[in-house]
Formats: structure tokens, C-alpha cells, sequence
């Protein structure tokens, strides 16, 4: 299974120390040249663990015109992320931001979030629980919804909360 990534995702998986769970989800891990250069922008967090991470995963998109059909509604980045998928025939792409989740859906591509990796991760067995992660990322830039907070942990089955 292949899986292309955008940045965002890249920097909560490097928040939580996790960034080996997509190789051990899927087979192959893209990452568009444009996503790796705002990952890695030598002010943001985490940038030389996710450069170190990225090396022999970083792809140049081909198709032009798809690009430029998909760009005006959204970053380089997550533009090039779904060209990319396109270009692969890849399984899923890794994508947080509601914007790019809703073109990317347009265009028919499967997408999954962090959290949505996490819980995958849990239910293949390789994460015994989600919650530590999901709480390192709140205490960190990142924002998770408390709505899909809640959610997540009660998918995980980490939820003792009674509705």
C-alpha cells in the first residue's frame, strides 16, 4: 500500500515520536518535494528529525496540469500531495487541514488524518494506546477539535465516559 503525505500530519507524528508508524503501515511513504520543504524550514520544530525521516521518500510531481488545476484552492504543498496521490495511484493520503481534506475528497482521493493513523496503528496492534499521543499533541501547537478528541479515544475503546 502506498501512502502520500502533507506536512502537517509529518509534524504531529515527529510531536509524538512516531513518525516510523507509516512505514509500518504501508509499504511505500511519498513525500512531495513542496511538502518537504515546508516540513523542514530550518525555524520549524522537529524540521531536522523530519528531514532525517524523509530521506529516499521525497518525490517530484509530473503532472503539471493537475497541479495547476488543484493549486488555486489550496497550498503548494498539499496541491503537490494530491497531484502526487493521483500520479501513484496511491492508497491514501495523509492530510489534516479541513480545506485540503475537502479537495482532496473532490478529486476522490482517500484520505486519512493523524489521528485516524493513530487508531489504524492501535487496531493493527503496533500502538497498545492513542491517548498519550493525542495528549502529547495537545499540549503541543497542534489542534485537535475536542470533539474529535473525544471520538478518537472512544474508537480506541480509551473512553470511560458514559453519554
Amino acid at each position: 500500500m502506498i501512502i502520500v503525505c502533507d506536512s502537517a500530519p509529518l509534524l504531529a507524528l515527529a510531536v509524538c515520536g512516531q513518525l516510523d508508524l507509516l512505514e509500518k503501515l504501508y509499504n511505500e511513504v511519498l513525500i512531495p518535494e513542496a511538502v518537504f520543504q515546508e516540513a523542514t524550514v530550518s525555524d520549524k520544530p522537529y524540521a531536522d528529525t523530519i528531514a532525517e525521516w524523509a530521506q529516499g521518500k521525497i518525490v517530484e510531481i509530473t503532472d503539471t496540469e493537475f497541479f495547476l488545476a488543484v493549486k488555486p484552492a489550496l497550498h503548494k504543498g498539499e496541491a503537490e500531495a494530491i497531484t502526487l496521490y493521483k500520479e501513484k495511484s496511491a492508497d491514501f493520503l495523509l492530510i489534516d487541514e479541513k480545506k485540503g481534506r475537502k479537495v482532496a475528497e473532490y478529486y476522490d482521493v482517500k484520505i486519512i488524518g493523524t489521528i485516524g493513523l493513530l487508531l489504524k496503528a492501535k487496531q493493527e496492534g503496533i500502538l497498545p494506546r492513542i491517548k498519550p499521543y493525542i495528549e502529547l499533541l495537545q499540549q503541543s501547537t497542534i489542534r485537535i477539535a475536542p470533539e474529535l478528541y473525544q471520538r478518537a479515544l472512544e474508537r480506541a475503546g480509551e473512553n470511560k465516559s458514559v453519554s
